[in-house]
């Protein structure tokens, strides 16, 4: 009898651009519907060791990041972030991923500082999580209160010169031309001039949905953030921030020795290949 052996389909990566550091996999200080980290205990201590992101970029010299990604759950709960994004901007810029719930007047001072004191000249960039343009349908994704501390957070930030990014995952299917206006006249409410760089459109990505993959293209001309980054954990490297609670996503121990290879065959993965775009970085 024949047996037919099916193998997922899989991409190389062709470039090292994009570091994700998972600063914690479970604190976070929202609880949001459909969320892809599976935040199960505020008070697990979690945290990413200093030194291990230390050595990590110490070992990664050779290569040319172009942006160094804090992610979470919520990054800015580690209890070492100040000194882990002044260590990240010397090596590149960094990108914040972020609920914003840590960010006032004060902390959007205090972080112009440290950028302006980075003799590498990189720069710190805010992608603030926003699900929508009105309030009462964006705290029912997110928890009563989140959308008035994003607006001030976003206010903070302006004042003092940075030009943040709204990171909007499209829970309601709006049209994206539809949604970038709606969000446009709503930054206008306060005086923020944005373009459609302030806003990064990500569709919704559930845990148990696999699309059919498609056949009849090449899986390596795909738009898969696999393909130019890694994520690190405490738990070792992982293909994609998506993947990093997922052994299927496991590419190696550490930055050292880790594979170049990665098996799209998560439902994750099947969505990422559906919808061809970076969900985490440019």
């Amino acid at each position: 009898m024949n047996k037919t052996i099916i193998k997922a389909p899989s991409v190389e990566m062709t470039k090292f651009s994009n570091l994700f550091i998972e600063m914690t996999a479970q604190n976070c200080n929202l609880k949001c519907k459909n969320c892809y980290v599976n935040v199960t205990d505020k008070k697990t201590k979690d945290f990413i060791p200093i030194e291990k992101v230390k050595q990590t970029l110490s070992d990664m010299t050779k290569n040319e990041l172009e942006y160094i990604h804090l992610t979470g759950a919520e990054p800015m709960l580690h209890p070492d972030f100040n000194q882990i994004l002044r260590l990240c901007l010397k090596y590149s810029s960094v990108i914040i991923h972020t609920n914003a719930l840590n960010i006032n007047d004060k902390k959007a001072r205090f972080l112009r500082k440290v950028e302006e004191e980075n003799e590498a000249g990189n720069e710190i960039v805010f992608m603030i999580s926003i699900d929508h343009y009105k309030e009462e349908e964006n705290d029912l994704l997110r928890g009563r209160g989140s959308f008035r501390k994003a607006i001030h957070a976003l206010q903070s930030l302006y004042k003092y010169d940075f030009n943040p990014i709204l990171a909007i995952v499209n829970h309601y299917s709006i049209p994206e031309k539809e949604l970038k206006n709606n969000f446009k006249q709503l930054c206008a409410s306060f005086d923020f001039e944005t373009t459609d760089m302030n806003f990064k459109i990500i569709p919704l990505m559930r845990k148990d949905l696999v699309c059919d993959n498609p056949t009849d293209i090449d899986y390596q001309s795909l738009n898969l953030e696999c393909k130019t980054s890694r994520t690190l954990t405490i738990n070792g490297i992982f293909a994609c921030p998506l993947l990093a609670s997922d052994n299927r996503g496991k590419c190696g121990n550490d930055i050292n020795d880790f594979s170049s290879r990665t098996y799209l065959e998560t439902p994750y993965c099947s969505q990422c290949m559906s919808n061809n775009r970076y969900l985490f970085s440019f």
